[in-house]
């Protein structure tokens, strides 16, 4: 048996990373522009946080223009909605006037050593990330540790994660877990598959899967590539739209695929309003409340 894994959200709790994130984010942008401009600058981007949190599934992670995961399904994806926000509001800055404040961010970012407002938003995660394990190390959650023996002692457990191999194995690590790096792998011992960049879509085409009103794009060939490749029985994450949507478009379509089971760890910032669309439109995502020992439970390794 074979448990295809997500990192983030589900063996870690991302929350002091994201609000590091945000601090970072806030703060580098606040600082592209004039000090006599500043303090409207903070308080645009209050104002722009509001907007995005008010309509999630406008904005969101969007490299290239398009939405990759939804602005409130984990809690780095607000800080990328953001970078959405500024995108589509410059935009149509530049129609109207051009010269609002979203407008002068966009401008100031793409004359910095960023270049493009993701490149800038990718910096802002991995200094965020960064001065929380400098001062508090790796966070593997203890529950999610204590349940990775009987995990492994049943099955074979991949971890396909944005993050990069090496954060993996320096997390991991941290908290005395056994890893090797793809394609080696050993008992005992969890797989890793960093640097996977499920959030890539296409740039020939998209291809959605709608469940009600809800469209998400799940043309992503890279984390194509690596689902055919590993095959697996089961597949767990926290984010629905990166991690478990093209598993379940497979499950659906691909009779290879038809006993997968999908696990959607819906922590305390798991959206509402999506646990209401999978209830009604997805059957065959089950939601788990309490993070890998329930993945566990209902697996049978414990």
């Amino acid at each position: 048996m074979r448990l295809l894994s997500d990192f983030d959200g589900v063996w870690t709790h991302p929350r002091a990373e994201a609000e590091s994130q945000g601090r970072v984010l806030d703060d580098a942008l606040v600082a592209l522009v004039p000090e006599s401009e500043r303090a409207e600058v903070r308080a645009w981007i209050a104002d722009a946080r509001r907007a995005v949190a008010e309509e999630p599934q406008l904005y969101g992670w969007a490299p290239g223009g398009r939405i990759t995961a939804f602005a409130d399904e984990d809690p780095f994806a607000p800080h990328s909605a953001l970078m959405h926000y500024i995108h589509e509001e410059a935009h149509e800055d530049a129609v109207v006037h051009g010269h609002s404040v979203a407008h002068r961010l966009r401008d100031a970012v793409v004359a910095s050593e960023h270049r493009t407002l993701e490149a800038f938003g990718g910096w802002c995660h991995v200094e965020g990330v960064r001065r929380v394990v400098s001062a508090r190390g790796p966070a593997i959650l203890p529950e999610a540790r204590d349940v990775a023996a009987g995990l492994l002692a049943k099955m074979d457990v991949v971890v396909v994660s944005n993050s990069t191999t090496g954060k993996l194995e320096e997390w991991f690590g941290h908290a005395g877990l056994g890893t090797t790096v793809h394609p080696a792998a050993a008992p005992g011992a969890l797989r890793l598959r960093g640097s996977a960049r499920k959030f890539e879509l296409s740039p020939a085409e998209s291809e959605f899967l709608e469940l009600g009103a809800l469209r998400i794009d799940v043309a992503r060939p890279m984390y194509l590539d690596a689902l055919r490749e590993e095959m697996p029985d089961a597949v767990v994450g926290d984010v629905f739209s990166i991690d478990l949507a093209l598993p379940l478009v497979l499950r659906r379509n691909d009779p290879a695929w038809k006993h997968v089971r999908l696990f959607w760890i819906a922590r305390d910032y798991a959206p509402e309003w999506l646990a209401r669309i999978l209830g009604e439109f997805a059957p065959e995502v089950e939601i788990v409340r309490d993070g890998l020992p329930g993945v566990a439970r209902a697996l049978g390794a414990v």
